[in-house]
């Protein structure tokens, strides 16, 4: 039973954080399914406490030389359940980040305890673990967290994107990494936008640290301004001044749009003036700020990092 329980959970976790990883990487149109999983995931966790924490209680009692670690990942995992749970009923910032920044940095914090946690109390499978009263509990649980998974939606309501972010009036001055704002000559993109077509377009930038603002945004689109791609041309590489820079399939260009102004105002130097992309559809992290060029590639789009490093 003891074992069953662990790689249940174990299994629970795993869910969790693969769905919560897809979820930053997902746009709008197929985050719900995603982040939907990631919070059954969850809750088919903290289901699992009932019967988790009468093997803790053992574990604890024989004092082993790992019980603080076991303390510490278990007080970790909870503060992650949590911390996830308050973001999606509408908590607002913990201190200088986000609580989904907190959810998300908990979640980064628990994966190397648990498996430490794992190397140090294996639970190997067995052939005779799947019985049929094994798969009915299984089951049943399942079917409860989908049934809580439901009822939590129902009573939260809609005020979330379907990535789970919380809508905002106006996107906050973040950037992935990076938030400084370079010192960036104006001149040199007023040349090379004067007397392209504008063009403007008013979509959701959301953002992976938990906040989503639907805004419209005036420019010139990518295409007009890269004009015909050379033959071979594959992707397209947007560059920041900071050195940061995401890749797009060619195909996806005539919907990307260089955005000077935000909500008729010109754009501000926090906001990634004096040019910023805009990427309808895309998670924040490919809205690449304080743009310094745009250069086609003969590489695929997925010559890239999933989430970039820089």
């Amino acid at each position: 039973m003891a074992r069953r329980t662990n790689l249940t959970l174990l299994a629970a976790l795993a869910a969790a954080l693969i769905t919560g990883v897809l979820s930053l990487w997902v746009g709008e149109d197929r985050a719900w399914l995603v982040t939907w999983i990631h919070g059954a995931a969850g809750f088919w966790a903290v289901l699992l406490i009932r019967w988790k924490l009468p093997i803790a209680r053992r574990g604890l009692a024989r004092r082993g030389p790992d019980a603080g670690a076991s303390l510490v990942t278990a007080a970790v995992a909870i503060a992650m359940l949590l911390t996830g749970i308050a973001h999606a009923l509408g908590a607002g910032d913990a201190g200088p980040v986000t609580m989904l920044g907190v959810h998300l940095a908990l979640g980064v914090a628990l994966v190397p305890l648990v498996l430490l946690h794992v190397r140090s109390h294996p639970q190997v499978p067995r052939r005779g673990d799947l019985t049929r009263a094994a798969f009915l509990r299984l089951a049943g649980i399942a079917v409860a967290a989908v049934a809580v998974k439901a009822a939590f939606e129902a009573t939260v309501g809609t005020s979330r994107a379907a990535t789970g972010s919380l809508r905002q009036a106006r996107p906050a001055p973040t950037s992935w990494l990076d938030d400084s704002p370079p010192r960036v000559d104006l001149g040199e993109w007023r040349e090379r936008l004067d007397g392209l077509p504008g063009r403007s377009v008013t979509c959701a930038l959301d953002c992976t640290s938990g906040w989503y603002s639907v805004n419209r945004w005036a420019g010139v689109g990518l295409a007009d301004v890269l004009g015909t791609l050379p033959p071979g041309t594959r992707s397209v590489v947007v560059r920041s001044h900071t050195g940061y820079s995401r890749r797009f399939d060619a195909a996806e260009v005539a919907g990307l749009l260089l955005a000077t102004e935000l909500d008729g105002a010109p754009l501000e130097a926090d906001h990634g003036a004096p040019v910023r992309l805009v990427a309808p559809g895309r998670r924040g992290f490919w809205w690449v700020k304080w743009v310094s060029s745009v250069e086609p590639s003969s590489l695929p789009s997925w010559w890239q990092l999933p989430f970039p490093i820089s």
